[in-house]
């Protein structure tokens, strides 16, 4: 409904990188050479520092500590990853055409997100764009918020049947457990808790604006989840959270903001055949 080598003399080497101006053809030749001293050789093949480095910062963003054991897990990972890779490489699958367009999207696909950290480092969001983004988001979500319950099903005859079950006394929690196909408010008998109306999908907000607290509607109404059998609980009046509450939220929505218009720029300079 709702829309061997010391793995910790590299430590931070790799993020100076990233976000360094100046980019990558000034990186100092001492960096250079630390992150290509082979941190362990398998079968002959050496693996840089600069691998350990990418896994070591990897876990470290996941919560690990920097630890002797974090840099065995990373060894270790590193081994693996080798050892299947000579694996592979000894069957053929590089050599398929698929698997070289995979590979190549994989590393496409990294070098974005690393782009993506450097622009957002570049154009740090000020406060007052993020003054500006809570009120936009404030304005939103209305004045209003809904206590709902509701049924998802497929068909809109068994909608139907459903609507006259509960107006008969059949519990609409009993029949939402059994039928509906919305896992979020099935296991909770067909809550979905407080919303905010302009938050819900036009075909529902639409029909919701006509209701009455304790309400059930007499007809199934169609989105492209499904039928929904709704039924208004309460309603009150929307308090707006604090903006502190928020701010993880909205410093996402702005950067990707931030990057979709730099993407746009990006879009009309280049040439597209």
């Amino acid at each position: 409904m709702r829309s061997k080598t010391h793995l910790n003399c590299t430590a931070g080497l790799l993020g100076l990188i990233l976000v360094a101006s100046a980019g990558a053809q000034n990186v100092s030749s001492e960096v250079q050479q630390a992150l290509a001293e082979p941190f362990v050789v398998v079968n002959g093949q050496a693996q840089p520092t600069a691998y350990a480095e990418v896994l070591f910062r990897e876990r470290m963003t996941k919560g690990a500590a920097s630890s002797p054991a974090l840099r065995d897990a990373v060894r270790d990972e590193l081994i693996d990853q080798a050892l299947i890779e000579q694996a592979a490489k000894s069957e053929g699958l590089d050599r398929h055409p698929l698997v070289q367009a995979q590979m190549s999207l994989a590393s496409r696909a990294a070098l974005a997100r690393l782009w993506q950290q450097k622009f957002l480092s570049e154009h740090p969001l000020t406060d007052a764009a993020l003054q500006a983004e809570y009120k936009l988001q404030i304005s939103h979500l209305g004045t209003e918020e809904l206590l709902l319950r509701h049924i998802i099903v497929a068909d809109e005859s068994l909608a139907k049947s459903l609507i006259q079950r509960v107006e008969q006394g059949a519990a609409l929690a009993d029949l939402a457990a059994q039928y509906s196909s919305d896992p979020d408010s099935k296991a909770q008998g067909g809550l979905v808790g407080w919303v905010a109306l302009n938050q819900l999908v036009p075909e529902v907000a639409k029909v919701v604006r006509q209701m009455k607290a304790a309400q059930l509607w007499s007809q199934p109404v169609s989105t492209a989840q499904g039928w929904h059998i709704i039924y208004l609980q309460e309603r009150r009046a929307l308090v707006p959270p604090e903006l502190e509450k928020i701010r993880p939220q909205l410093l996402e929505v702005m950067a990707q903001k931030a990057i979709a218009q730099k993407l746009q720029a990006l879009r009309q300079d280049a040439t597209v055949r």
